[in-house]
């Protein structure tokens, strides 16, 4: 299981939007100030489809995950379940 925690402000919706739109992605309400997005397997986001600035892009998970990061870059993130 991939849990995100994504802080729950206006800048990062986007993040929390896109997650809705993924099957086998759960989003939970606001707990502590963030959001949390689990998945089962795979998280995978796209900068430019998300519409996110370097700087916000570059924080996405500055709120905390738990999962294996398989991809980072400037464009992509990809989050794999820690028992894939």
């Amino acid at each position: 299981m991939i849990t995100v925690f994504v802080p729950n402000i206006p800048e990062f919706a986007p993040i929390v939007g896109a997650a809705r739109g993924v099957a086998g992605c759960h989003v939970h309400e606001p707990v502590g100030g963030y959001v949390r997005i689990e998945a089962d397997r795979v998280l995978e986001l796209v900068r430019k489809e998300l519409g996110l600035g370097p700087a916000l892009w570059n924080t996405a998970l500055s709120g905390g995950f738990r999962g294996c990061i398989v991809e980072y870059n400037r464009d992509r993130l990809r989050i794999v379940s820690e028992d894939a």
